[in-house]
């Protein structure tokens, strides 16, 4: 089975959970065609892609999911080489919205299992049982190491610098997401940007405030994610920077424009609700 050359390799989206990975796919569905594109994020996904056919992968231009690369150094998948991008998220923020996302949303696979047994946030960091295990102690982390066991954090975190850096084609930062966003197009080759919110976290009266000492146990528990991510909000805005005083303008005019289409997207899926709901609503005089 020959392989494509690197320049040709398909591209890798190594989502992370709640880094604005929904918007971002949804981006990505407007640049590449179906047949271009494996998602892998359900299980009949994962069951569907043990086995592919070559001509399948040869088709590829984009693989997006849940899943971990063969290696990171080099980034494999499916015994091939792959560009690999991933997002980062200020690590508590993330596993906040993380907990509660699993907690509200039915669908996912985590729901039944936290509700059921009333999985706090503190037990939802600590627990051992292999549900929870590696979700609440530095998981971006050892994702980007590329391993969970027999590594320290200390490894783990050189590890993971070094391969933001040197393996992956780019990245982005949530809280910056604009900004991610315009270095991702340049690399990948996107040209239609333009995007809603999407998978926005809505608040849920059911669940319980977290406390403060939730917040400090869940910074305890993920140092090396914080040192991670300060080190790639640094290494970005050394790549802004390299991109040259024009970038800025870029970014704010791309800030107006998409906030215009933003705002018709909200207006429109509001005239779809009244419609749906069969209610007449007068603008207020």
């Amino acid at each position: 089975m020959t392989t494509q050359p690197q320049s040709e390799a398909p591209f890798f989206f190594f989502h992370l959970p709640r880094t604005a990975g929904t918007t971002l796919n949804a981006i990505l569905k407007d640049n590449f065609a179906p047949e271009e594109v494996l998602s892998v994020y359900r299980r009949e996904d994962y069951a569907a892609c043990r086995e592919l056919e070559v001509e399948r992968l040869n088709r590829l231009r984009l693989i997006q999911g849940h899943l971990m690369p063969q290696s990171l150094y080099p980034p494999t998948l499916y015994g091939r080489p792959v560009r690999i991008f991933t997002f980062l998220r200020e690590p508590v923020s993330r596993l906040i919205s993380e907990y509660r996302f699993l907690r509200t949303w039915p669908r996912n696979h985590m729901y039944a299992y936290l509700n059921e047994n009333n999985i706090s946030f503190e037990h939802y960091l600590t627990g051992k049982e292999h549900q929870l295990c590696l979700r609440g102690s530095n998981f971006m982390t050892h994702a980007l190491a590329g391993k969970f066991k027999n590594i320290d954090d200390a490894e783990a975190l050189e590890r993971a610098k070094d391969r933001l850096e040197n393996a992956f084609c780019c990245f982005g930062i949530q809280e910056r997401f604009d900004e991610s966003l315009l270095l991702l197009a340049k690399t990948l080759g996107l040209t239609r940007l333009f995007y809603e919110r999407r998978n926005v976290l809505r608040k849920d009266a059911s669940l319980p405030p977290l406390t403060d000492r939730d917040k400090e146990l869940a910074a305890e528990l993920n140092q090396a994610d914080a040192a991670l991510y300060a080190f790639a909000v640094d290494l970005l805005e050394r790549r802004i920077a390299e991109e040259g005083p024009a970038f800025a303008q870029r970014v704010e005019t791309f800030r107006v424009v998409n906030g215009k289409f933003q705002n018709v997207c909200e207006l429109m899926a509001r005239k779809l609700q009244i419609k749906e709901d069969g209610a007449i609503i007068r603008p207020k005089s």
